[in-house]
């Protein structure tokens, strides 16, 4: 169950654009980067090698890396932003209170491994007697109650809770935020690895029973081995309740409204009062469960499994969860688990990257202030703010001609664009942090704290109207959000970055990179993806049978288009595999082209390094693509990736009618396509 929260849902999509840039080497001022155009090759015959061939020629992955693109440089650059800000922060000693102060102290303090050990195990004295006090059913529930909570970047990598919580709107009530309640409490990252009964995860099994034993050993438990097998027995049952991932991956599926009574009647075993009222939800009247199975299996499993192993499971999960902040010895122990066996030694122990991951997970948007002050101005807000003006705008225009919508599902696909929130940079409003105290030198504490503040954040919700504009991501990552349920989408300032988008650059290029991105996000809102939600973000189908009909019936020239890529002679791109992203390209490229000439209001063409408007907008389109990779790694992406490789998305240009015009294509030239193969969807 390991990684962000967000990214379980089925309510959105976390997407890192990959657009490529060699960024050592690359001016700021503006985006389509001439130098890099090889014009030893013709634009018709192959556009990707015209736009990117002087700098594939020299570009290099790392070493052990078998790929370079844009995604690996921008996090990096980003990776050392966000390094070198909080460090600061922890040399500067602000006063006590700013923001500066808490992300210094709360980074400073995890760093602090001597004092860390120090202070031995003590931190956890009052969990562990609470544990220890747990003589029934009853006051057992009233623990497990203590640790509902939605987990928390770089707070902790797994969910070790037997449930967790999200508070979103409902699935049927856009005006109600409830609490979402689906399964954890796995050790193991899943369901199979406790169920699969094949030689390899039987030996995971055999050394999850030996890393459990020796936590409890931590915690003063005899006879750990025994007990370690009846802890991994207990997380089997667990595993057995949970539902299947076809369900998981079906949303309506997951919209079940239960009432409070329900958990009583249904999942009996718990002792619901005492576990809600721990949890801060004893006034909760309605609730949304993803997976019954879950909720009805682990109640069960609280009347009849032993007391005794419930609470050595809970040991074993309070260890692991505080593991980076105990002495070096449990530290070690955990990183030797999650890093040997689950992450197949993946990975090397790097105590500052665990403490600029735990700072960012505790104070998001703390570190995100002094990102965007010094990374993102309020003029670069507004030129990407335009940008989406323009992008919208364009979408309106095209909508009424989509030539697949009934007249209805037009409306209703206007309705939607119309509500639709898009939040580009950073929040217009920041969390206030004042009210949690973060203290040099006390880093088990501070992340206790910060724990219960996000956790009573959260459950304020439940008090508030839906905002569709709570950020769901920290603005110093370099990513995008689309959330279905709300109707919103967000652009982070730290995607928003030279050369991929620049505010002071050149507005063909940013449009043809970040507006191009931008569009290709929008549309997944109106796709199959999002075609399921409506303008507030409900559940509910809004194309007939016979939009989706003429719908695929489009789309299938993009499929046989794409399986006609063969970059090897046994291996071509699967054209139905990569079809959804493959339309959100050609749509975003269509939408980014209307939105920038609407942004020119009839402004005279300007040449810049012998490239006009037009010719910069679609080179810089594939540009963003640019990757080397190495032939193992475009094998492994075309045999298992929803995205095509970055060389055949580039040629998304050939059903353009605008490229071609821009270099001149014709009908002798390797790219081009006769005007009835040229694919229209949006």
């Amino acid at each position: 169950m390991g990684g962000n929260l967000l990214l379980r849902l089925q309510l959105l999509t976390l997407v890192v654009w990959m657009a490529i840039a060699n960024f050592a080497q690359q001016p700021t001022s503006q985006v389509a980067r001439s130098q890099d155009i090889d014009h030893s090759v013709e634009p018709g015959q192959d556009f990707y090698r015209f736009a990117n061939g002087t700098w594939l020629k020299t570009a290099a992955p790392p070493a052990g890396q078998g790929s370079l693109d844009f995604r690996a440089m921008l996090n990096e650059r980003n990776t050392q932003r966000v390094r070198d800000l909080i460090r600061e922060a922890a040399t500067q000693r602000s006063a006590n209170g700013a923001i500066a102060q808490k992300v210094g102290d709360y980074y400073s303090s995890f760093m602090d491994q001597a004092g860390i050990e120090s202070k031995g195990l003590a931190p956890l004295a009052d969990s562990l007697s609470q544990i220890s006090s747990i003589g029934d059913k009853s006051s057992l529930s009233a623990y497990l109650g203590t640790t509902l909570g939605g987990e928390i970047d770089g707070l902790t990598a797994n969910s070790d809770h037997i449930f967790e919580i999200w508070i979103n709107q409902g699935f049927d009530d856009a005006s109600h935020n409830l609490p979402h309640i689906w399964q954890g409490g796995l050790g193991l990252p899943g369901r199979d690895d406790y169920l699969d009964a094949s030689p390899k995860k039987s030996e995971l099994r055999s050394q999850y029973r030996a890393h459990i034993a020796r936590v409890l050993k931590f915690a003063g438990v005899e006879d750990a081995e025994t007990a370690a097998a009846a802890v991994l027995s207990l997380e089997i049952g667990i595993a057995r309740a949970f539902a299947p991932d076809s369900d998981a991956a079906d949303t309506f599926k997951q919209n079940n409204p239960w009432k409070r009574a329900d958990f009583d009647s249904k999942a009996p075993g718990l002792d619901w009062n005492a576990y809600f009222r721990s949890a801060g939800l004893s006034a909760q009247e309605n609730f949304i469960v993803w997976q019954p199975s879950d909720i009805i299996g682990v109640s069960a499993l609280v009347r009849s499994a032993s007391v005794e192993v419930w609470k050595n499971y809970l040991r074993l999960h309070l260890f692991d969860h505080y593991a980076t902040i105990l002495p070096k010895e449990v530290a070690a122990e955990h990183f030797a688990f999650d890093n040997a066996v689950l992450s197949a030694g993946a990975g090397k122990s790097d105590r500052e990257a665990d403490a600029i991951a735990a700072t960012n997970g505790a104070l998001g948007q703390a570190v995100g202030q002094l990102y965007t002050q010094r990374y993102f101005s309020k003029e670069a807000k507004a030129t990407a703010q335009a940008m989406v003006c323009d992008l919208l705008a364009a979408y309106r225009g095209r909508i009424p001609n989509v030539t697949w919508m009934s007249p209805e599902t037009k409306q209703k696909a206007l309705a939607k664009l119309a509500a639709l929130q898009v939040i580009v940079g950073y929040p217009d409003e920041w969390i206030d942090y004042s009210s949690l105290e973060i203290a040099r030198g006390d880093a088990f504490g501070n992340m206790r704290r910060a724990e219960s503040f996000h956790h009573s954040r959260d459950l304020s919700r439940l008090r508030q109207p839906v905002n569709p504009i709570d950020w769901p991501i920290n603005p110093q990552q370099a990513g995008a959000v689309i959330m279905f349920s709300p109707n919103a989408e967000f652009f982070t300032a730290g995607i928003l970055q030279p050369p991929y988008f620049d505010p002071d650059g050149d507005a063909a290029s940013n449009y043809g990179s970040a507006g191009a991105a931008m569009a290709h996000e929008i549309s997944h809102s109106f796709d199959e993806l999002g075609n399921i939600y409506d303008a507030q973000g409900r559940l509910g189908d809004w194309w007939t049978a016979d939009d989706r009909a003429k719908y695929h019936a489009a789309a299938s020239k993009l499929v046989a288009q794409f399986d006609a890529y063969c970059p090897f002679a046994d291996l071509c791109v699967n054209g139905k595999q990569v079809l959804t992203e493959n339309i959100a390209d050609l749509t975003g490229l269509e939408v980014a082209h209307d939105a920038y000439i609407l942004s020119l209001n009839n402004k005279p063409d300007t040449i810049i390094d012998s490239l006009n408007v037009e010719q910069r907008f679609f080179v810089a389109f594939a540009q963003r693509w640019r990757k080397f990779q190495s032939e193992t790694a475009l094998r492994h992406q075309i045999q298992t990736d929803t995205h095509s490789p970055g060389e055949f998305r580039s040629d998304t240009v050939r059903n353009v009618d605008a490229w071609y015009d821009a270099f001149k294509i014709t009908l002798t030239d390797k790219l081009y396509l006769k005007l009835i193969d040229r694919v229209r969807i949006w």
